[in-house]
């Protein structure tokens, strides 16, 4: 027996442990063990010799902390020599078996450094190990894909050669720095230069143990890219004045600037986690318009919405709010940003001009109003001034009373001309003038206005001339009354600042189609001309070109700007040519579209001078403008009735047959408008065809439009001429 046996229950929980340690139990046959048991059955010079491994179950013959036994067949005893010669070799098993674990451990330790190897070997990050001052001793393939050296050439360099000048010194400093401290791991960022001088940053990972730096170092060039470009993006999100949100897919926060905190009072903290709109949302937010921009961004669809907001302290905030989506590679939103702009100002600035724009309308209408009114009132004694002169020029006046008479016509028409001139200036202002399209001659328009101008010309020593495109087409579309305002105007002013010259209209064709005329218009006059630096100034309201104009000449200083105006109706516009004391040329181009050969205008009708057997009725609450009436239209022969109030008219309808009615506007109580509709709904077809005329000194553009809706069929504006009453009558009767 090897050795005795152990009474100590410790000793035999060290032996059993010994055993388990070295792992040799349930192990194959091992030559190892049976030379040692043949050369001890040879020491003692006996047949049988076992190595036993007992543990607490079984016993396993091969053992170095067992039992070494040898046997014979007859027990002799054993010499000291053999005793001695068996503990060697009892001390041999030990040291085979201790060996055996160490080759195992060993095999296991390179079996990994194997795998380490291969490991580094295909991986794509540099692997090395350096001396203390940098000098390569291992490194692995990567070298030659990042540094473009072989690992043959690299072994032997300093690392350091290869690190980036402008980095050297800032790695230097936290390196010695960090040992200083007693600091061994390093994980730190820096450029290096490869063979052919390419730059690229590697991320450092460098442990220093026992004089050597074990180093890991992996190429983040991108990783910098993009972090320098979040680095500038952060830089210029922190900085700008408007306000960034980052939200996550879920639409909830997870970043805003600087400027957010500003506008709204919210910090990171406040909205982290949450969604913006809730935290912004207040008593007058448009909930529905922030749910259909939640439900587009559901959709991956970016939007843009001015919201009313609140800040942090409850104080309402008007915000412009820009979404954009972001998506990732499989095109899922990985991202939402938001530019918010504080637009409380613009806000305000666009309520001040809403409301601004809603007082110049209401100044607008009132001044409308105003004029109307106005015109109105001083329309309805001039209509018995004009009137009364018309009949008393025409009751055989006494030759002395003729020029009274003249005078106190041109007076009353001078003074009606200005009071369309002001009515007509306020119309295009309000925008509420418009141009007619009617079939209309040129030829005949322009001969009319020189005809009806020639002997006012004629009077001032004047050659008033026509000079006209046979080319034109005859039928033309367009507002001939507006057109004869403007050309009536600017003949007017020639023949107004000429004297003994000549005034030439000049109307050309210069271009056409199957559709459309293009003509130009040229008044030419050799007067007083325009000095240059006032030429800017003719077209203004109520201005003229010297301080003695109008003291010598009259007139307000609106004809020029109704002119521009009425050509700005047009699209067109006024060029004015002048020099003082030779003359001055106005010229503008108007298009217009050709109307049907059959559409001509309409010729006025040969109005008969007696409508003997035709009834009318005058309704008008002004007793004057009824002797008027009375006066006018008693000299054709017509049996006339009077009614001074709509109610009075009414009944007069009703109990009587009338060929046509003449209906004041304005009257007390019952206004001409509701007269008019309540007798287009009496039964009858009487009552809805016979002829209602208008009798208006309002020049309301509105009221044209309920002339027609009450059933009326025409209107003739006060104060109103024979010949215009005539033609009226002419064509009703």
């Amino acid at each position: 027996m090897l050795s005795e046996n152990q009474d100590s229950s410790t000793n035999e929980r060290e032996r059993i442990n010994a055993l388990q340690r070295h792992r040799i139990l349930d192990k194959p046959k091992e030559y190892q063990f049976d030379h040692i048991a043949k050369l001890a059955s040879i020491l003692c010079g006996v047949p049988i010799a076992i190595i036993a491994l007992v543990d607490e179950e079984k016993v396993w013959f091969k053992s170095a902390t067992g039992e070494f036994r040898v046997f014979d067949t007859r027990p002799p005893g054993l010499s000291i020599a053999q005793k001695e010669g068996l503990e060697i070799l009892a001390d041999e098993i030990i040291s085979q078996i201790s060996l055996k674990k160490k080759s195992e451990e060993l095999a296991a330790n390179n079996l990994r450094y194997e795998e380490l190897l291969n490991i580094s070997a295909v991986s794509p990050e540099i692997h090395c190990i350096l001396d203390y001052t940098g000098n390569v001793l291992f490194i692995n393939d990567a070298v030659t894909k990042i540094l473009e050296y072989t690992v043959e050439e690299a072994i032997g360099l300093n690392i350091w050669n290869f690190c980036h000048r402008e980095d050297l010194d800032r790695i230097v400093k936290i390196i010695e720095a960090g040992l200083k401290k007693k600091i061994k791991e390093f994980v730190i960022d820096f450029r290096i230069v490869s063979k052919t001088g390419v730059v690229r940053w590697l991320g450092w990972s460098m442990v220093a143990k026992k004089g050597r730096w074990y180093a890991y170092g992996r190429d983040i060039t991108e990783n910098k890219k993009v972090e320098h470009e979040l680095m500038k993006l952060s830089f210029v999100a922190s900085k700008v004045n408007n306000a960034i949100v980052i939200n996550d897919a879920n639409n909830h926060v997870t970043w805003v600037n600087e400027a957010f905190e500003k506008i709204t009072g919210f910090n990171l903290d406040d909205l982290k986690g949450r969604r913006l709109g809730d935290l912004i949302a207040g008593p007058e937010t448009d909930m529905a318009l922030m749910e259909r921009a939640r439900a587009q961004t559901k959709m991956n669809q970016s939007f843009t919405v001015d919201l009313l907001a609140y800040r942090k302290d409850r104080q309402p905030i008007w915000l412009s709010i820009y979404n954009t989506v972001v998506f990732n590679e499989k095109g899922n939103v990985e991202i939402e940003v938001e530019i918010i702009i504080d637009i409380t100002d613009k806000k305000r600035v666009e309520r001040e001009m809403l409301e601004a724009k809603e007082q110049a309308l209401q100044l607008s209408e009132a001044k409308e109003m105003f004029l109307s009114v106005m015109s109105h009132e001083i329309r309805t004694p001039l209509n018995a001034v004009i009137g009364m002169t018309h009949l008393l020029m025409e009751n055989d006046p006494r030759a002395s009373q003729i020029e009274d008479l003249n005078i106190l016509k041109f007076s009353g028409e001078n003074l009606l001309n200005i009071i369309n001139d002001i009515l007509d200036f306020t119309k295009m202002e309000t925008g509420n003038l418009q141009l007619e399209a009617l079939p209309f001659n040129m030829r005949g328009l322009t001969n009319d206005i020189i005809t009806s101008l020639y002997i006012g010309a004629a009077e001032k020593g004047n050659v008033l001339e026509l000079s006209y495109d046979d080319r034109i087409p005859g039928n033309l579309s367009g507002d001939k009354t507006r057109l004869y305002q403007v050309l009536m105007n600017l003949l007017g002013n020639a023949i107004k600042f000429t004297d003994q010259g000549k005034i030439t209209l000049q109307v050309k064709l210069t271009a056409e189609d199957a559709e459309r005329a293009t003509i130009h218009f040229e008044i030419i006059d050799n007067g007083i001309g325009i000095p240059e630096d006032k030429l800017s100034y003719i077209f203004e309201t109520f201005t003229q070109a010297k301080t003695d104009i109008s003291r010598k000449y009259g007139g307000t200083g609106l004809g020029l700007a109704i002119t521009k105006k009425l050509l700005e109706l047009y699209n067109s516009a006024i060029e004015v040519k002048s020099k003082e004391g030779e003359g001055t040329t106005f010229s503008f181009t108007l298009g217009f579209n050709k109307a049907a050969a059959g559409a001509a205008e309409v010729k006025a009708i040969a109005a008969p001078l007696s409508f003997t057997g035709k009834k009318i009725l005058i309704v008008d609450d002004n007793e004057v403008n009824l002797l008027i009436a009375r006066r006018v239209l008693g000299k054709f022969d017509l049996e006339m009735d009077f009614a001074l109030s709509g109610e009075e008219a009414l009944e007069m309808v009703q109990k009587n047959v009338y060929d046509l009615l003449f209906m004041d506007i304005k009257m007390p109580g019952m206004d001409g408008f509701e007269t008019t509709r309540c007798i287009r709904k009496l039964d009858g077809s009487y009552f809805g065809t016979v002829p209602i005329i208008a009798l208006t000194a309002s020049t309301l553009n509105n009221e044209h439009a309920r002339f027609r809706e009450s059933g009326m069929n025409g209107h003739i504006l006060k104060p109103f001429k024979p010949e215009e009453i005539r033609d009226m009558l002419s064509a009703y009767l």
